[in-house]
């Protein structure tokens, strides 16, 4: 043990609470930088989302045939994602806690089980949008600044994490030139067990005003899950509430 005067130590006390502090402004530097990137008011005041494209599922590194998707966002707590057309699509649709599921070919509407609303409510937790919005001043929460990551291979950010009041974290790296988001890593726990997940955004691309990702990459545990890639975005054009109500049989889905 090495002894040091007392002024000393208060010294160096002193000194990691004004870095500490300097690091907490940066941190919250990043994200107000990273929505005013996005388009500032105009990204923050976007309350529904209409968006199409393709969405692919990966198995073993490998990619499958990619399927169009229709996806609807209703802030804060409304989504209803439509995959394939016809005979053959399926829906995905969720109302705060609860949540239902159609399947065209087998003509049948049902409940979400339990996982699957758990996972949904995980997934909009860890939004990027949410987070940028939301999440990052939830009552409790906390910005703390993780300097220069390495966020993939040879690909360099300047990090945060937001440590939430029930224990759980998330980590945003940012682009250093551009000040855009490139990746969110956080740990969503299923029924084998919690897993590690990130989700990659690339081609940041001028939406009437608001910078969105034409190209959203999800990984588990390093390796990659989906692709979802962006054909359209339309901003606050009004989604009817029937959407997102569960049908009372399959004649009835719109």
């Amino acid at each position: 043990m090495i002894c040091t005067p007392a002024g000393a130590a208060i010294s160096v006390g002193q000194n990691q609470e004004g870095q500490e502090e300097q690091d907490n402004a940066r941190a919250g530097e990043l994200m107000r930088n990273a929505i005013k990137a996005r388009g500032g008011d105009a990204y923050l005041n976007i309350k529904e989302m209409t968006s199409r494209g393709e969405y692919t599922r990966y198995e073993k590194g490998a990619s499958t045939l990619p399927v169009d998707f229709l996806d609807y966002i209703a802030n804060p707590d409304k989504e209803r994602t439509e995959f394939g057309k016809g005979g053959h699509r399926t829906i995905l649709a969720n109302s705060g806690e609860t949540g239902w599921t159609y399947d065209a070919e087998a003509k049948l509407i049902k409940d979400q089980t339990e996982q699957q609303v758990k996972d949904y409510l995980q997934g909009a937790r860890y939004d990027l949008d949410n987070l940028m919005k939301r999440g990052w001043k939830e009552s409790g929460s906390k910005l703390v600044y993780l300097g220069r990551r390495e966020a993939w291979k040879d690909t360099f950010s300047e990090a945060i994490r937001i440590d939430f009041s029930d224990g759980a974290n998330v980590t945003i790296h940012f682009d250093r030139r551009t000040g855009l988001p490139m990746m969110v890593e956080f740990k969503r726990v299923g029924e084998d067990g919690p897993k590690n997940e990130q989700v990659r955004y690339y081609q940041w691309l001028d939406y009437n005003g608001v910078k969105f990702p034409k190209i959203q990459d999800s990984y588990r545990d390093g390796k990659q899950t989906s692709r979802v890639y962006y054909d359209t975005i339309t901003f606050n054009t009004p989604i009817p509430a029937r959407l997102f109500e569960k049908p009372s049989n399959p004649k009835e889905v719109k």
